[in-house]
C-alpha cells in the first residue's frame, strides 16, 4: 500500500525541531575535520590493577595509540554521538524511510564522519587490543584500552547498519553500546589531559 506523507508540515517539524534545539537533521552538522594527533605530556595510568604489573608489557607503540584516540576522543567523540543519536531520532520520526526527502543525504554526512572516525581509530585500537598467548584470550595492557577497542568496533557496526539502511531501533543496540564504552572511557579519566 502506498504511503502519503505531507511534506510541507514534515518540513515545519524539522524546522521546529531546530529552531528547540533538538534532534535536528544530521545533514544540517558540519563534517568533522580529520583529526590530527599531536605531543603531549600525557602518560597511561598504571595504579589500576592489573595494569599496574601489565606495565612491562606496554610498547611505545601502545601508548602512542592510546594517546592518540585518547586525543581524538577528547577532540570528536560527544560532536561524533550527538550527530549519530540525531540522526536515528531524525530517521524515526521519518517513519524509518531512507527514501523519505533528506534522509538519505542527512545519513550519508553521519556516516561520512563515523568512517573517517573508524579509520582514524582503526590501527590504533588494534594496536590496544592484543592476544595473549597461550590461551589466545584478548586483553588490552593499558588500562581502557580494551574500551577504546570495543567503542571502534560499535563505531563500525553503526556505519555498517546504516550502509545497509536498517531502521533506527536495528541501529540502536549499537548506539547504546558505544555510549557505553564512551562514558566508560570518560568516567574512568583515562583521556585526561591527553
Amino acid at each position: 500500500m502506498a504511503r502519503t506523507r505531507n511534506h510541507p508540515a514534515c518540513a515545519a517539524l524539522v524546522g521546529a525541531f531546530v529552531a528547540l534545539g533538538l534532534a535536528a537533521p544530521a545533514s544540517a552538522e558540519p563534517s568533522l575535520p580529520v583529526f590530527e594527533p599531536h605531543p603531549s605530556d600525557w602518560a597511561p595510568n598504571y595504579t589500576v590493577f592489573p595494569y599496574n604489573l601489565w606495565q612491562v608489557r606496554v610498547t611505545p607503540e601502545q601508548i602512542d595509540a592510546q594517546r592518540e584516540s585518547c586525543q581524538w576522543f577528547n577532540a570528536q567523540y560527544d560532536t561524533l554521538m550527538s550527530q549519530i543519536v540525531g540522526f536515528q531520532h531524525f530517521l524515526g520520526e521519518h517513519g524509518d524511510y531512507w527514501t523519505e526527502p533528506g534522509v538519505q543525504a542527512a545519513g550519508d554526512a553521519v556516516q561520512a564522519n563515523i568512517d573517517q572516525s573508524a579509520a582514524f581509530l582503526d590501527s590504533r585500537a588494534h594496536t590496544l587490543y592484543i592476544t595473549n598467548y597461550p590461551d589466545h584470550s584478548q586483553y588490552s595492557p593499558l588500562y581502557n584500552g580494551d574500551s577504546i577497542y570495543h567503542l571502534w568496533f560499535q563505531l563500525t557496526q553503526i556505519s555498517d547498519k546504516m550502509r545497509q539502511q536498517q531502521p533506527s531501533g536495528f541501529i540502536n543496540a549499537n548506539i547504546a553500546t558505544a555510549q557505553v564504552y564512551g562514558n566508560v572511557i570518560r568516567e574512568s579519566g583515562v583521556c585526561n589531559g591527553a
